[in-house]
C-alpha cells in the first residue's frame, strides 16, 4: 500500500527540483557566459589601446604605453597586470615592468586575430590573458636637411607582432560565485516554500477524500441508512464517487432488509407446517387403531412434507442460481408438444375445468435448456390455473420477433392490481398472506426470473385493463434447422 498524499507530494516536489535545477543551470550558463563576455571585452579594449600606442617609425617600433609614469597598473604593486610583445622570430620586444624577468606564455595567433585563455600569473594568482598578433601602426612623417628641404624617410618594413595583455581573473570569479550564490540560493528558498505550500495544497485538496473516507469507515451493517455528506462546494472528481458509495449503499441497505425479510418469511412458511406435523403428531398419539384415519393421518404428513421439500427445493434452485452454479445445457427441443407435456404435469396437480389454449407455429423448435424451461412453464402454468377464474382458459402463445422467439402466458385475473406487478418477483410475496393448504409460497415467479437470467431471457408481467395477466418471456432461440 502507498499514500496517494506522499506520492504526490514527493512527485511535485522531485519535479520541481529536477525543472527548478534545469532552470537554474541554464541561467547561470547564460549569465556566466555573458559576464565572461563582458570580462573578454574589457581585455580586448585594453589590448587594442595599447595597440593603438605602438607604432613603427624611422627608428623602428616605437612602444608609448612604456613610457615611465604612463600606465601605473602595470608596475609592481600589490595588483598588477602584465602586457609582453614578441617579433615574428619569438625574440622579446618589451615586457612590462611587473614581470621583472619573468615569461608570459605565448600561443601562436594568426596576424589580425586574437584568442583569450586562462593562465596562472606570475605572482600566483589566477588570470585571463588575450593575445593579439597584429601589424604596427606606421608613422610617415618626412624630416628636413639643413637646407630646409624635405627629405623622404627611410622606415622600414613592417612585420608582425604579437602582443600578450594579462591580468587577474579573481573578480571575475567572485562575480561569478556570486552569482551562482544568488541563483541556486534562489532556487533551494524557492524550493523549500514550494514544499511547505505544496504539502499544505495537497492536504487542502486531499481534504474532500479523507473526509469521505472518515464517513465510510463510521457505516457498518447497523446504520446503513446512513448516507455521504459533503460539505460546501462539491467536487466533480469526488462527487462520483460519493454518489455511487450512496447508491452501493442504498442496495447493501436494500439487500439487507430482503435479507431480514427473506429469513423472517422461511421461518414464517417452515412454521406452518411444521406447527401442522406436530399437531399431526400429537392427534396420532390419541388415534384409534383404525386404518382409515391411519391412512387419512399419513396422507396430511404426506401433503405438508411435499409442501415443506417444495419450498426448500425451490430456495435450493435459487441459491445455486444466485451462486453462479447453474449452467445453461441447450438442447433442441419442439415447443408445442414439450408445451403439452408440462401442461399436463401442473394440471394434474389440480386444475380441473381449466383448459390451454395454444398459439405456437406447426413445427416450431426452439434451442435452450430443456430442464430450466421446463421449470419456468411449470411454475407459469401453476399461478395461472391457481390464480384464474373457474373453468377459465390460459392461453399460450409463441410469435417469431427479429429472429427470437417471444413466448407469452395469460389468464384472467381475479384481484390483482396494477401496483401488484412490481412486487410480484419478490420471494414470498403473495397477494394474500394467509393461503393455507394453497400450496403456493411466493416463490415461482422469483424462481423464474433467476431461470430466465441464466438463459439469458427477458421476463416481463403486465395486467391490462381487462384483468389480464400476462407474462412474456423474450429472447428464446429457434433451432438453426427447422423441420420440414
Amino acid at each position: 500500500m502507498y499514500s496517494i498524499r506522499n506520492r504526490l507530494n514527493y512527485t511535485i516536489i522531485a519535479s520541481m527540483i529536477v525543472l527548478l535545477s534545469l532552470a537554474a543551470l541554464f541561467l547561470y550558463v547564460r549569465i556566466s557566459g555573458h559576464v565572461e563576455d563582458v570580462f573578454d571585452t574589457a581585455l580586448f579594449d585594453k589590448a587594442s589601446a595599447l595597440i593603438s600606442l605602438t607604432e613603427l617609425d624611422e627608428e623602428g617600433l616605437e612602444f608609448d604605453f612604456a613610457e615611465k609614469d604612463v600606465m601605473f597598473e602595470f608596475e609592481s604593486g600589490d595588483a598588477p597586470q602584465y602586457y609582453q610583445v614578441w617579433d615574428t622570430d619569438g625574440e622579446l620586444l618589451i615586457r612590462s615592468p611587473s614581470l621583472e624577468l619573468r615569461e608570459l606564455p605565448i600561443i601562436g595567433t594568426v596576424t589580425g586575430q586574437h584568442q583569450f585563455a586562462d593562465l596562472r600569473l606570475p605572482d600566483g594568482r589566477a588570470g585571463r590573458l588575450i593575445e593579439i598578433t597584429f601589424m604596427p601602426r606606421v608613422e610617415t612623417d618626412d624630416d628636413e636637411d639643413d637646407a630646409g628641404a624635405r627629405k623622404r624617410v627611410e622606415i622600414p618594413p613592417a612585420q608582425p607582432i604579437t602582443l600578450v595583455y594579462a591580468r587577474e581573473r579573481e573578480t571575475l570569479d567572485a562575480t561569478l560565485f556570486a552569482t551562482g550564490i544568488t541563483i541556486f540560493g534562489a532556487i533551494i528558498a524557492v524550493l523549500l516554500l514550494s514544499a511547505l505550500l505544496i504539502r499544505r495544497l495537497v492536504d487542502s485538496g486531499l481534504a474532500p477524500l479523507s473526509s469521505l473516507a472518515r464517513q465510510v469507515g463510521e457505516i457498518d451493517e447497523s446504520n446503513l441508512a446512513a448516507r455521504l455528506t459533503h460539505e460546501g462546494a462539491r467536487s466533480i472528481e469526488i462527487a462520483p464517487i460519493a454518489n455511487q458509495l450512496n447508491h452501493l449503499l442504498e442496495r447493501l441497505q436494500s439487500a439487507f432488509e430482503r435479507e431480514k425479510r427473506f429469513s423472517a418469511n422461511v421461518a414464517h412458511e417452515l412454521r406452518t407446517p411444521l406447527s401442522e406435523l406436530k399437531t399431526l403428531a400429537e392427534v396420532g398419539r390419541m388415534l384409534p387403531a383404525d386404518d382409515t384415519q391411519i391412512g387419512a393421518f399419513f396422507n396430511d404428513v404426506g401433503e405438508i412434507s411435499g409442501q415443506m421439500e417444495k419450498v426448500v427445493i425451490t430456495l435450493l434452485e435459487l441459491a445455486r442460481s444466485e451462486a453462479g452454479l447453474l449452467r445453461s445445457d441447450p438442447e433442441d427441443i419442439e415447443l408445442s408438444s414439450y408445451c403439452d407435456e408440462i401442461w399436463q404435469h401442473a394440471v394434474n396437480g389440480g386444475g380441473k375445468g381449466k383448459s390451454l389454449v395454444k398459439t405456437i407455429p406447426a413445427g416450431l423448435v426452439i434451442n435452450t435448456d430443456r430442464e430450466k424451461l421446463g421449470m419456468i412453464l411449470s411454475n407459469l402454468f401453476i399461478n395461472a390455473i391457481s390464480y384464474s377464474p373457474e373453468n377459465a382458459e390460459i392461453q399460450l402463445a409463441a410469435e417469431i420477433r427479429n429472429e427470437r422467439i417471444v413466448l407469452e402466458v395469460k389468464n384472467e385475473s381475479t384481484d390483482l392490481k396494477p401496483e401488484d406487478i412490481v412486487h410480484m418477483k419478490d420471494r414470498f410475496w403473495r397477494k394474500h398472506k394467509t393461503h393455507a393448504g394453497s400450496g403456493h409460497s411466493g416463490l415461482g415467479l422469483t424462481l423464474v426470473d433467476a431461470l430466465a437470467r441464466i438463459l439469458q431471457l427477458e421476463v416481463s408481467l403486465q395486467l391490462d385493463s381487462r384483468q389480464v395477466f400476462r407474462v412474456r418471456i423474450s429472447g428464446l432461440q429457434a433451432a438453426l434447422h427447422q423441420p420440414g
